[in-house]
């Protein structure tokens, strides 16, 4: 936590160190939708990325050019932000991050933590959704809990292609389960297509241009 008297964490660095993490992190959250790191870290990261989202969403000169100057990669940073997270978030007056705790390290114990996009393509809620309700499918369980079936809603209703996106890490939780393979070569087959999407899409769209 920060010191008493300080406006943030120094997260053990001078100003200009700190900075330039804080901005390496941004721009790796921007390009890949989610990053896990230490707590403190991802505390000190979400505020800058809420805010560079809300400068897309203005769509001002002078938030352009705040943008500009902080992302490491601007032609691919700034095409994310304004072409898809923009848009993404339009009807949204904040909240475009979720935080979410993991196990500490374990070299040294430190608070570890996930931070992502709501509603992205590498969104944990969609994971741990699609999960139980892979388990309950195969276990022959009829009726999904409380929550789960409220997660369930809320991706299908408020995510984009939401049902879609959940029909397709539901049918690839059960493979998982029917071969034993572990979560985390889920997470990252789940990884592996999410980026094969974008991919697809952003090639779609510079064919399209060109026409």
């Amino acid at each position: 936590m920060p010191s008493q008297g300080q406006a943030h964490r120094t997260l053990g660095r001078a100003s200009g160190p700190r900075r330039a993490l804080l901005r390496q992190l941004v721009t790796s959250l921007i390009e890949h939708d989610s990053i896990t790191t230490t707590y403190a870290r991802a505390k000190e990261t979400q505020p800058l990325i809420e805010k560079l989202i809300t400068h897309a969403k203005d769509g001002t000169t002078s938030g352009r050019k705040s943008v500009y100057g902080f992302v490491f990669n601007p032609a691919l940073s700034m095409k994310k932000l304004y072409d898809d997270l923009a848009l993404r978030y339009r009807g949204r007056t904040g909240g475009y991050t979720r935080l979410l705790h993991l196990e500490p390290r374990d070299r040294d114990a430190a608070p570890m933590a996930v931070l992502e996009f709501v509603g992205g393509p590498k969104d944990l809620r969609l994971y741990l959704t699609a999960k139980a309700i892979a388990r309950a499918e195969v276990l022959g369980k009829t009726k999904l809990d409380m929550a789960t079936a409220l997660n369930k809603r809320n991706i299908e209703e408020k995510m984009q292609n939401g049902k879609e996106l959940l029909g397709e890490k539901i049918e690839l939780m059960k493979r998982v389960y029917h071969s034993g393979r572990s979560s985390q070569d889920a997470l990252r087959e789940i990884s592996d297509n999410a980026k094969r999407r974008a991919d697809a899409e952003a090639f779609s769209k510079t064919i399209a241009k060109r026409k």
